[in-house]
């Protein structure tokens, strides 16, 4: 330019020059700009799509030219769009997030520094000019030489786009120019955070092509090796975690970057430095019981499974991730001897005598059926040897509350063989500490054939006999069936409160026995609310049918004021069976227009109706309700006693069957007498 610039005389008078002014020849600059001048600034210049836009504008306003070195080399300058810009452009700002051992270093082939490389792809978003714009060069006669007076900045506005003020610079532009020996990475020894910043800075900006196959390897990141803070959380027992365990994660926390860009620094808990402190046997309390046992593995599992050589859970980790046959049995107590009860006792008769072992589940449920099969068979021979004929006179049918007195007796003698068996198994070796009163409530809750000799009684004619017999054993059934609500509520509420019946038990070692078991229970109590439910309607309906009156009944109903409205009604119905009267055609008498009396008797003024066949629904429906809960109770015992093989284990078993059979026995023959 200096060769082409020259002191011209700008103003005349006449053929004197009044003013002359340093003047740059442009047909000067077309001869004086060859190519091969611009070949030496154009690996430089062109490292931007809008650096080479800029140098072609300029010189083809210079020297009119349209290429720069070689013809067709301005190809796509002249009509630049934002996609340009291969892989796009950043802010500068984001130099802030690379670490410092970055943005000091040189490119391994250029050798040229960082920051230099930045500036080189750096623009703004609008082309800007430093100087004066209108003269933008000026010949200097001191240095003999032209001086530039404006510099343009490259801007955004090149691509016939818009973006926000500020500087930015070309991605593609930087990861072409900035390279980085793999081999020597500038933070390799600057710390493992350090060297994370690094090589996210890399992957945010330039992509994972600029980095090792294996680039994620060993960074200092969230994603698994280190757990924010924020993140973490503890297990539902922690209360129950020694002091030592608590203080890990102050012992172990760190610095790591958060993924998703650049690196965010975050305050993060080392998953290895805290895995390695940590074990399951080092928390006790509420950590080794049940859900929160569960919870407890489950945590360390997620958190420390898969760190290396980690080995803090025990081999049966599985099945304690899961409710065991203990926590599936809604009481905390167990029929089972001591822990010192496998020493050998001495006997009366000075012989050493080793603890019983427990007998077989097989074992247990044929007992079960002993008892209800004893009880049976006595009741079928009471009906066949006509036991109540023998009877018929017998003292207590005089007493209008008779069969609440039988019904009492035989609940009592089942309550009294519980009671002995409980004795039995006390005064047993390594069973001394069983409970009394829940052992007894729970035996209550077998099953028992009541609704089998009910039904034997009811085949038959229903005389005065039969009526206290059917009544009493279904009085008796029904004391034994509400102290049964213990147990079973009891069960119930306890899988309601551990999610059993809604999945809870998936995975549990003896799953099978014990969905049983709780299904058992809340059949039976569903069954029991029912009939409950109609027993008072029942009552209220009896109250409406028979009013208060006095009424010719057989001796054992006999009685100035009577006050059992069941007696009075069951009365009717054996009068009608001694005195022949066809239940499909009861007799009916009109006493004047509004008065009819159906039966065999006669009150003024009153009217009772009874009706055979609602009887013998109301004796049908009461039959299968029964057989429904024995049934339930059988599915209850069944489960419980697979489930509690080893903690429900009574020691002389058949000494305690054989008191159940003798006292169901006796109490079936008190009921047919």
């Amino acid at each position: 330019m200096t060769k082409c610039t020259g002191k011209r005389c700008t103003s005349h008078f006449g053929v004197i020059c009044t003013h002359h002014q340093w003047l740059t020849e442009l047909s000067c600059l077309n001869v004086a700009f060859p190519s091969s001048i611009i070949e030496s600034y154009l690996p430089y210049c062109s490292r931007s799509v809008l650096a080479k836009a800029q140098l072609y504008l300029w010189i083809r306003k210079v020297t009119s030219r349209t290429w720069l070195v070689d013809v067709g080399d301005a190809n796509g300058l002249q009509n630049l769009s934002p996609a340009s810009l291969a892989k796009g452009y950043a802010a500068v700002d984001v130099i802030n997030n690379a670490p410092t051992c970055l943005t000091d270093s040189v490119s391994a082939l250029s050798m040229e520094p960082f920051q230099h490389v930045m500036a080189s792809c750096s623009f703004a978003s609008t082309s800007q000019h430093t100087g004066n714009a209108a003269r933008p060069w000026e010949y200097s006669e001191g240095l003999r030489s032209m001086i530039a007076l404006d510099f343009e900045t490259v801007g955004y506005n090149l691509v016939r786009g818009r973006i926000g003020d500020g500087d930015y610079f070309d991605k593609d532009c930087f990861c072409n120019a900035f390279t980085i020996d793999l081999e020597k990475e500038p933070c390799l020894g600057s710390g493992q955070l350090d060297f994370t910043k690094e090589r996210l800075w890399i992957n945010a900006t330039c992509g994972s092509a600029y980095l090792p196959d294996d680039w994620t390897k060993s960074l200092k990141t969230t994603q698994f090796a280190y757990i924010p803070i924020d993140d973490w959380h503890w297990p539902k027992c922690v209360t129950d975690m020694p002091k030592q365990v608590i203080e890990l994660t102050d012992q172990c926390a760190t610095d790591a970057c958060e993924l998703g860009g650049y690196c965010k620094v975050k305050r993060a808990v080392d998953r290895a430095c805290f895995c390695r402190e940590i074990r399951y046997d080092i928390c006790g309390g509420s950590c080794q019981i049940f859900e929160t046992r569960i919870d407890y593995i489950k945590w360390l599992h997620d958190l420390c499974g898969n760190v290396q050589d980690w080995h803090g859970l025990p081999d049966n980790w599985r099945q304690l991730a899961a409710p065991t046959p203990l926590d599936m049995i809604p009481w905390r107590w167990a029929l089972k001897p001591s822990n010192d009860s496998d020493i050998p006792y001495v006997t009366r008769s000075g012989h050493i005598k080793a603890t019983e072992t427990c007998a077989s589940n097989e074992s247990k449920l044929v007992s079960f059926a002993l008892v209800n099969i004893a009880t049976f068979l006595v009741a079928s021979l009471g009906q066949k040897t006509g036991i109540h004929r023998i009877t018929r006179g017998f003292l207590w049918h005089s007493h209008p509350w008779c069969w609440i007195f039988k019904g009492t007796l035989i609940a009592g003698l089942q309550l009294l063989a519980n009671w002995l068996n409980v004795l039995l198994v006390q005064k047993t070796p390594g069973y001394k500490d069983v409970p009394v009163i829940q052992l007894m409530l729970l035996w209550c809750s077998m099953p028992r054939p009541a609704w089998l000799t009910i039904l034997l009684i009811g085949v038959q004619p229903f005389g005065e006999t039969k009526f206290f017999a059917a009544v009493s054993s279904l009085f008796a059934e029904m004391i034994l069936q509400l102290i049964s609500l213990y147990p079973m509520v009891m069960t119930v509420n306890y899988g309601r409160e551990h999610n059993f019946y809604l999945g809870g038990m998936e995975g549990a070692e003896r799953m099978t026995p014990a969905i049983f078991m709780y299904a058992g229970a809340l059949i039976w109590l569903i069954i029991f609310s029912v009939v409950f439910a109609q027993y008072m309607r029942a009552t209220r309906r009896m109250n409406r049918l028979t009013r208060p009156g006095r009424l010719d009944l057989p001796k054992c109903q006999r009685d100035k004021q009577t006050t059992s409205k069941i007696a009075e009604l069951m009365a009717h119905l054996d009068v009608m069976d001694k005195s022949g009267v066809s239940e499909e055609k009861p007799l009916t008498r009109s006493e004047g227009r509004d008065h009819t009396v159906y039966g065999t008797f006669t009150d003024k003024g009153q009217v009772y109706w009874v009706s055979p066949k609602e009887g013998s629904r109301l004796y049908a429906a009461t039959v299968i309700s029964m057989l429904f809960l024995w049934v339930a109770q059988w599915s209850f015992w069944a489960g419980f006693i697979g489930l509690s093989s080893e903690e429900f284990c009574p020691p002389q078993l058949k000494v305690l069957t054989a008191v159940w059979t003798v006292f169901s026995s006796v109490g079936a023959i008190v009921m047919m007498i």
